[in-house]
């Protein structure tokens, strides 16, 4: 089997074409506010900074963004769109940020990212090296998909329509090893063109998990919401906002 960052560079490479029209309808703006409300007029680091759907927009409201992601092929779609706006990226794994000694007022992880990890082991050498990385008084935040059933870990195996139209079929397949909290995702897409197929595969960590892996790694949590909108979280939510700061420093997310 291929180590755990060439695997997903090998995913992420076959979305990199197709990623912002899979995800046009979903609005970065939110998201930018809230995490340049936290960057103020400082730095930030994007970990999987993909094609820039946050980094970008995150730019254009003056922050100055570093973006690391496992994928020359993503990278390459958002300097394609970069223009002059102050964003920096570098093809690297987030389990182990480089960043030269450089702080950063602001550390994110945005639409379950960080599950993209694989493993318990990796995931909390990242939340060790955001606790490096960050600035004194700093942020990191975390948006991520709450596992809960029925949903996510609904059954061993699912496969449902996403989206079905005149022209195009949408479908989502799904297998869950809920030892290992592994999740394997086939998207596949038939149109006119063909036939093409978009993998994910993820490590899921649940709430009171990533709060111990923080606290390990010398974070502490300081506000979870919702959405980006500041909602609370509810036994209902499907997704959190996590705002985390080094252990003793505090910090208002609000």
């Amino acid at each position: 089997m291929k180590d755990f960052l060439t695997l997903q560079q090998s995913l992420w490479d076959q979305w990199a074409p197709h990623y912002n029209a899979e995800h046009q309808e979903r609005d970065p703006a939110p998201a930018a506010d809230f995490l340049a409300g936290l960057a103020a007029d400082g730095s930030a680091l994007e970990l999987a900074v993909g094609t820039g759907r946050i980094a970008l927009p995150l730019a254009e409201r003056g922050v100055k963004v570093t973006g690391i992601d496992a994928s020359p092929a993503m990278i390459d779609e958002l300097l394609r769109h970069r223009g002059q706006l102050p964003v920096q990226t570098h093809v690297g794994d987030m389990a182990d940020i480089d960043t030269n000694g450089q702080q950063f007022d602001l550390v994110y992880v945005a639409f379950s990212s960080f599950f993209f990890l694989m493993t318990q082991a990796r995931q909390a050498a990242c939340l060790s090296g955001v606790a490096r990385t960050l600035a004194p008084s700093g942020h990191f935040v975390l948006e991520a998909t709450i596992p809960r059933a029925p949903g996510l870990l609904a059954g061993r195996q699912q496969i449902g329509i996403r989206e079905l139209a005149d022209t195009h079929l949408s479908l989502s397949a799904t297998t869950h090893d809920p030892i290992d909290q592994i999740i394997h995702f086939q998207e596949i897409r038939f149109d006119h063109d063909g036939m093409r197929l978009l993998p994910v595969i993820m490590r899921y960590v649940h709430l009171s998990e990533l709060d111990l892996l923080a606290a390990a790694a010398g974070l502490t949590l300081t506000h979870r919401y919702s959405d980006w909108h500041r909602a609370p979280v509810t036994a209902s939510s499907t997704q959190h906002i996590s705002v985390y700061t080094l252990a003793g420093e505090g910090g208002d997310a609000s």
